[in-house]
């Protein structure tokens, strides 16, 4: 069983997600709950059966696409994205 900090760090290097009991890559997502800060996403395992939530937090902001006076005020996403 991964802990969470494991979870999280092998699902950012990975860019994918996988069962923290088991490791498959085999998951389906279910239900989302959307709050002001955090997003928290279920899955279930399709190989083991286990079932898990992910919590993403507020990281920052982008401009939106069509925010064509971005790049004249200095405003710019964040590297990477």
């Amino acid at each position: 069983m991964l802990s969470s900090d494991e979870w999280q760090k092998r699902t950012v290097e990975d860019g994918v997600v996988r069962c923290p009991a088991c490791e498959s890559l085999n998951v389906t997502m279910g239900a989302s709950a959307v709050g002001t800060y955090t997003v928290y996403q279920e899955y279930v395992c399709e190989d083991c059966g286990y079932e898990f939530q992910a919590m993403f937090g507020l990281i920052g902001c982008v401009p939106g696409s069509n925010n064509q006076d971005d790049d004249a005020r200095g405003i710019v996403p964040p590297a990477g994205n």
